[in-house]
């Protein structure tokens, strides 16, 4: 098995939602597959299918949720998820949201009715499952840049993760100046060291190799290193080519 999402790990992005296409890439090397119910079209029945069908032993089944939603939250998790991306996570109250609905109690609020069940795996208990999940809450917006010690500090948060588009665009810059940014009051050593106050390792969303790289150079290590549209297209380019 692959190292999983964590520090010093390689993921893959999913907009489409093929279910043999995300099982193929799950058995492809990356240690994570992520699907994107907030800007791919994963709803509620593509998660299902592309779960169903998700290869277990192989990388881990991430998902990045549409929004801090309880019930959303809750659903990817049900499905077999073991790690939810919580996006525009600005203050820590809405860590603590976040956190609140990842978690069965008494760490959280998460209901019980694991939807694998259906499909005839076995439902693992409450407090294996807190211990094997993981909290990861976007850092991509400047109040959320403002904030970034105190939503480190909220218990249950294990990874910042930097989503490079929406932060240079409220910062009013682009990801190039972002990464070219390596002053010690940078926006991306703000995010890194306030995650190593609190222990916590730092995600960010590269898409293409180039990007993933830079951010690598930046100490940032769990990594998105290619999209399945970039890769389809670098496939049939490498081909035609």
């Amino acid at each position: 098995m692959t190292g999983g999402f964590g520090p010093d790990s390689r993921g893959v992005w999913c907009s489409d939602s093929s279910p043999g296409a995300v099982a193929r890439l799950a058995r492809a090397g990356f240690d994570w597959v992520n699907l994107d119910a907030q800007h791919g079209v994963y709803g509620r029945s593509e998660l299902v299918e592309a779960a169903r069908s998700f290869p277990q032993g192989e990388a881990d089944l991430v998902v990045r949720v549409a929004s801090n939603d309880f019930a959303a939250i809750g659903a990817a998790l049900d499905v077999g998820a073991s790690t939810v991306i919580v996006p525009q996570v600005d203050s820590p109250e809405q860590a603590a949201r976040a956190v609140a609905a990842t978690y069965y109690p008494p760490r959280g609020r998460r209901s019980r009715g694991q939807i694998v069940r259906t499909w005839g795996r076995p439902e693992t208990e409450p407090e294996a499952l807190n211990a094997a999940t993981t909290c990861a809450v976007m850092i991509e917006s400047a109040d959320a840049l403002d904030q970034v010690a105190a939503i480190a500090a909220v218990p249950g948060v294990n990874c910042l993760f930097v989503g490079p588009y929406d932060l240079a665009l409220t910062l009013g810059t682009t990801v190039d100046a972002l990464l070219d940014d390596d002053a010690p009051g940078s926006a991306l050593a703000q995010i890194t060291a306030a995650a190593a106050d609190q222990g916590l390792f730092v995600g960010a969303f590269g898409g293409v190799p180039a990007y993933a790289g830079r951010f690598a150079e930046r100490g940032i290590s769990c990594l998105v290193v290619a999209t399945d549209l970039w890769l389809l297209e670098a496939g049939a380019g490498a081909a035609l080519g």
